[in-house]
């Protein structure tokens, strides 16, 4: 099942979506949830981020050729996003460091269901930031702030993440690529490593590592789009802008 959250006047509303119209769906989304009122076609229904988790635990340097890697790496790279930074699809990200570069990375992520269970496979946006002082950019003002984790536009609970490209797209052109089969951890594998250690919630997001470069960085300019692109996820779009204040 393809699972949405989309804006009604009573506030939002999880649904599902078939044959590219939304439904509603009764109770509460799971795996055997029950499609319910057609909405209407999904180009007309305003989605919001499918979930919003309470913590978005993210894996770097998960991609072979990723900058870091090192022979003797026995574990990857573990940050934190915050539950704040989470929008939607064609939500603006905003960036509140004026003048600081950002940049957007596209990675697969897993959304966390009951008893630290895999739930579904949504796509995301790591957006991130240069640190003052120079220092390292996983750091939580890189990552952290509102809107630099834009999740949708929905999520799979039938997906197989085997074998799929993975693209970002700045303004077209494809900046990011890899095959979600390249990973250095499997999801299965990360899920069980990090449940040892952290209590993954439902809804909580891993976010899987994000493919190398295919041309030089490109920071994001106001106006500029950055797609997302994952076989059988569909895209995942946004436009960058910057707080006038800092």
């Amino acid at each position: 099942m393809k699972i949405v959250r989309y804006i009604t006047a009573a506030g939002p509303q999880f649904g599902c979506i078939h044959d590219d119209i939304v439904y509603s769906i009764e109770g509460l989304p799971s795996r055997n949830a029950q499609q319910g009122a057609r909405i209407g076609p999904l180009n007309s229904v305003k989605l919001m981020a499918p979930c919003r988790p309470a913590k978005i635990i993210a894996l770097a340097i998960n991609f072979p050729g990723a900058t870091g890697l090192s022979e003797t790496m026995k574990e990857p790279l573990v940050f934190l996003k915050s539950g704040t930074s989470v929008c939607g699809p064609y939500d603006d990200i905003v960036s509140p460091f004026p003048g600081i570069n950002v940049w957007g990375e596209s990675e697969l992520a897993v959304v966390i269901g009951e008893h630290g269970s895999i739930f579904g496979y949504t796509a995301a946006n790591d957006v991130s930031a240069d640190n003052i002082e120079g220092w390292d950019h996983h750091l939580a003002r890189s990552k952290a702030a509102d809107t630099f984790c834009p999740l949708g536009p929905w999520i799979d609970t039938e997906y197989s993440p085997a074998n799929r490209l993975i693209e970002g797209l700045q303004n077209g052109d494809v900046i990011r690529r890899g095959n979600s089969d390249d990973r250095l951890w499997g999801d299965a594998r990360a899920v069980e490593w990090l449940s040892r250690w952290m209590t993954l919630e439902p809804w909580d997001v891993v976010l899987t590592g994000a493919p190398v470069r295919v041309v030089p960085r490109r920071y994001l300019k106001p106006g500029d789009e950055f797609i997302v692109r994952i076989d059988g996820l569909g895209e995942l779009r946004n436009r960058f802008r910057e707080n006038s204040v800092r």
